[in-house]
């Protein structure tokens, strides 16, 4: 399955909102109860989680998740490496655990130490940072 396929497949998945899909990024927020759905097809592309809701993140997280805002204790982390191509998907729960922000993301082995979140918008907006 392409990383295009995948994004594909997740927004076949009832979602609450979708919020922005380009060829490398996609955030979308889900309920709680679409979770079991969403981590089957995670699960099929990452294996498990490198990050689980609930554990203490590793340096090895923390160090892949820094320039997309962090991980905490509370949040998902799902990584993998495939030649010079990144995939990252953090799963952010809100306040309350109802709902939880889904963020996928494709990025080059050279921008995974980049600034991060202003390369991943001006990527998105066409702008730069």
């Amino acid at each position: 399955m392409t990383f295009l396929e995948f994004l594909g497949a997740i927004r076949k998945l009832k979602l609450d909102e979708e919020r922005v899909q380009t060829a490398d990024y996609l955030e979308v927020v889900i309920a709680r109860d679409v979770l079991a759905g969403l981590t089957g097809l995670l699960t099929a592309r990452f294996g498990p989680a490198l990050k689980p809701e609930g554990e203490l993140p590793s340096g090895e997280s923390n160090r892949l998740a820094k320039p997309y805002g962090g991980i905490r204790k509370n949040q998902t982390m799902y990584f993998r490496q495939d030649g010079d191509l990144f995939e990252y998907v953090f799963l952010w729960p809100w306040e309350g655990g109802a709902r939880i922000t889904v963020k996928v993301i494709q990025a080059q082995a050279s921008h995974k130490f980049g600034s991060g979140w202003k390369d991943l918008v001006a990527s998105i907006f066409g702008g730069n940072s």
